[in-house]
């Protein structure tokens, strides 16, 4: 052992995820409770394991996946069995044995590696389950980001804030503006179903203009980035539509909202 090194970490990690042979789990077993390494290697990999498994819906392989992972394990050459030397066959020297962890595996580590190839092979079922995982993460990353932005937006004094009201003056919403941001915080507007959508419009003009869309989820009031642009933040008086479809028509079909900035 060289300070924090040890030759025996790579089992160590072996050890946590209880993919040992027989005589590598005996060596670890007796080597692990004198060494402080290995045993921290030992506590990371298995929080890291455990991280992984809360992180990863548990998904079955499809049927004839299934099934065609089985019959190529089926198919794996088994080893002839060890067979006596015949009479009078000169001896040759005893091989060398290997560390352990360059010796040939076989038994349940074959089989787990041939089942991991066969899944591989069959159509890449483990590589979109990471591809949509990488997706997952990576969405869950952006709206983090986007949300972020919008509470800075919000807390940012030089903001401009309309808080739009309804004709008997019930709040549903807040819009928030500079020139190159906005954000919308819906306080009680009800959540919209996939066929329809929420649109911001600039009310100052003698034509309302839509400026951009935006959805309501249950559950939630977070402020949401809206695309935006200079000559948006021009309005001083905006106002909020629910309409058919995804996409923001020419002009409202019905105005649920409207608020003008507050003054500074």
């Amino acid at each position: 052992m060289n300070g924090d090194l040890c030759a025996q970490e790579e089992l160590a990690v072996g050890w946590a995820m209880h993919s040992l042979e027989p005589d590598e789990e005996a060596l670890v077993r007796d080597h692990l409770p004198t060494c402080a390494t290995c045993q921290r290697t030992v506590q990371a990999t298995e929080e890291v394991l455990a991280g992984i498994g809360g992180a990863v819906r548990q998904e079955q392989p499809p049927a004839h996946l299934r099934a065609r992972l089985m019959e190529q394990i089926e198919h794996i050459p088994q080893e002839a069995p060890a067979t006596p030397a015949a009479p009078h066959t000169p001896r040759h020297a005893a091989p060398i044995p290997l560390r352990p962890r360059h010796r040939r595996r076989t038994g349940r580590v074959l089989l787990a590696a041939a089942a991991a190839l066969a899944v591989l092979a069959g159509g890449g079922y483990l590589g979109v389950r990471v591809n949509q995982l990488s997706g997952e993460v990576t969405a869950a990353e952006a709206r983090t980001n986007d949300l972020n932005r919008a509470l800075s937006l919000a807390a940012d004094p030089a903001t401009n804030r309309a808080v739009l009201r309804t004709g008997s003056g019930d709040e549903v919403a807040v819009v928030f503006s500079n020139p190159t941001t906005g954000a919308v915080m819906p306080t009680n507007l009800k959540p919209n179903d996939s066929g329809h959508v929420y649109v911001v419009w600039g009310a100052s003009t003698k034509a309302p203009v839509p400026l951009a869309v935006f959805d309501v989820r249950a559950g939630t009031t977070d402020p949401q980035l809206l695309p935006w642009s200079s000559d948006a933040h021009k309005h001083t008086t905006f106002a909020v539509s629910l309409e058919p479809g995804r996409q923001a028509p020419q002009q409202p079909s019905e105005v649920l909202a409207g608020g003008q900035v507050a003054p500074a």
